[in-house]
């Protein structure tokens, strides 16, 4: 059955914040790890390639060996990898055909005959090639999303816990959660955005902008709409007036009725251009975080770090707008609720949570 929202309550809880690791490589060489005030050295030697989410650093070494450091200790995973791509909590990675996974701290094998996969914050798309199949791993399950007897269709789109696929006779789907629901049969292309719990689209056959959640799909405006990005638990979109909106558990709040240029999503923060200003909504609030828009910005766990005009780098941090560094140009990156920028060659100063750091 579709419904025309009006508010409803879905409890929705995806993730718990725990820890903060972020790689650096210190003015000797040396890669550490940042976390909670406090530095841990993890390799001696400069690793060839890094990746890293909130809970973990997985990286190749100076002897291609790869390894995950959890922020207490790290692992040999493999000696030989081709590729690996990371999530909140997991990791994938694949030797030729061999897929696995990494689940905070527990190894499996998802196929002997994989080829394309994609990881998000808490689960894996991947082909299966002996049976023609997109499967998805979730909370240590695989799940078949469909076969075919032909090779099939990649999903075309893979949120946090979410996935978009066509099926079979152009029946449209989406799996949330270790459920698949039954969008439709529906023959026009449709661009869908999966988040958290969450997938929108504009509807080509009820010709309005629609949300499928866990057990139904709810018609979120009446028409379809200009654009949408999903996040963890929210929706945005922009009206046929380039209106701003957000959908949310509790109905659809009103962001911007000024004409907002483009909007970004990420979590549960969206980020816009408003007649030259950049605004955010935090989840709690709309704020005015700069009366420009700043060359470079990076959004990420409820704050979002940029360039100010002086060429240093600010933070919009809980309703509030700080300085973290007046170095001009300097280098800087984000992680969970923490922002790092670089000094010189091998020296940062860390903030997090209003606490400045030196290392």
């Amino acid at each position: 059955m579709r419904i025309l929202v009006l508010g409803f309550t879905l409890l929705f809880t995806l993730f718990s914040f725990s820890q903060e690791v972020f790689p650096y490589i210190d003015n000797i060489g040396y890669m550490r790890s940042f976390k909670d005030g406090k530095t841990t050295q993890v390799e001696y030697l400069r690793p060839n390639h890094v990746e890293f989410s909130e809970n973990f650093i997985a990286y190749i070494d100076n002897k291609n060996d790869f390894f995950i450091f959890d922020g207490q200790q790290k692992e040999l995973i493999s000696n030989m990898v081709n590729g690996f791509q990371i999530g909140y909590n997991i990791c994938a990675w694949n030797t030729g055909p061999i897929v696995m996974v990494w689940d905070s701290g527990r190894k499996k094998v998802l196929t002997r005959f994989g080829r394309n996969y994609q990881v998000s914050d808490s689960l894996v798309v991947f082909e299966d090639l002996r049976d023609n199949a997109i499967r998805a791993y979730y909370n240590d399950s695989i799940y078949d999303l469909f076969y075919s007897v032909e090779t099939p269709m990649f999903p075309v789109a893979v949120g946090s816990n979410s996935v978009a696929f066509v099926g079979n006779g152009n029946i449209h789907y989406s799996f949330i959660s270790g459920k698949i629901l039954e969008i439709g049969v529906i023959n026009d292309p449709v661009k869908y955005s999966a988040g958290a719990s969450k997938v929108a689209f504009n509807d080509p056959f009820h010709q309005s902008f629609a949300v499928a959640l866990r057990d139904e799909v709810v018609d979120v405006e009446s028409i379809m709409i200009t654009d949408y990005k999903a996040g963890w638990d929210i929706v945005a979109y922009r009206d046929l007036n380039n209106n701003l909106f957000v959908y949310k558990e509790d109905g659809v709040k009103e962001l911007s009725n000024f004409s907002a240029r483009w909007f970004e999503v990420f979590r549960d923060m969206v980020v816009w251009n408003e007649a030259g200003l950049l605004f955010c909504y935090d989840g709690t609030g709309v704020y005015e975080i700069a009366n420009y828009i700043p060359e470079e910005y990076h959004i990420r766990d409820g704050i979002v770090a940029f360039r100010n005009l002086n060429g240093g780098v600010s933070v919009f941090d809980r309703g509030q707008v700080k300085i973290v560094s007046n170095l001009q140009n300097a280098p800087f990156e984000v992680n969970g609720r923490t922002v790092k920028v670089q000094v010189n060659r091998g020296n940062f100063v860390f903030y997090k949570d209003g606490e400045f750091y030196n290392q």
